[in-house]
């Protein structure tokens, strides 16, 4: 006669359960090795699709450098234009170390070539803060508004 294992049935359960659990754990559920465990997060984006890169550092270079765009406009309205004012939309990219490039008209209100350079010239000109993630480059775009003001101190 055999002689019976006291909770037989609940060993067996147990132990089929931990080998089921595990060969489902080591096909599917483990992280892959050649992953790296330690991956920034994703960089929060706003509603706008904004990260906080661009809310500040790219923000605050721009808003750093408006004086010498508004130069460009000033030089603009000596040359007796047609459109006194209204708006332009650029973007760029920025390289891992912080350097724009690539700096694209997108649309605009005026037809002055020379004012569109200007404008090109002078954000090709900037040094942005490096960008977080430095593996590659980074899009911006800005719109600047512009508008004649009256009365203006010579």
């Amino acid at each position: 006669m055999k002689k019976q294992i006291p909770y037989q049935k609940e060993i067996l359960l147990v132990t089929m359960t931990t080998l089921i659990l595990s060969i489902v754990y080591f096909l599917f559920l483990r992280p892959n090795g050649n992953e790296n465990q330690f991956t920034k997060p994703s960089l929060e984006m706003d509603k706008k699709g904004l990260s906080p890169y661009h809310k500040r550092e790219v923000n605050l270079t721009i808003t750093k450098h408006k004086r010498k765009i508004q130069i460009c406009y000033n030089i603009y309205l000596e040359t007796n234009p047609k459109i006194e004012e209204g708006k332009i939309q650029f973007d760029w990219q920025i390289e891992p170390d912080g350097v724009p490039t690539k700096v694209e008209l997108i649309q605009t209100d005026f037809t002055s070539d020379s004012l569109i350079g200007c404008i090109q010239k002078e954000i090709s000109s900037w040094e942005f803060p490096p960008p977080p993630d430095r593996s590659h480059n980074t899009y911006a775009e800005y719109t600047f508004f512009f508008k004649k003001e009256k009365n203006l101190p010579k």
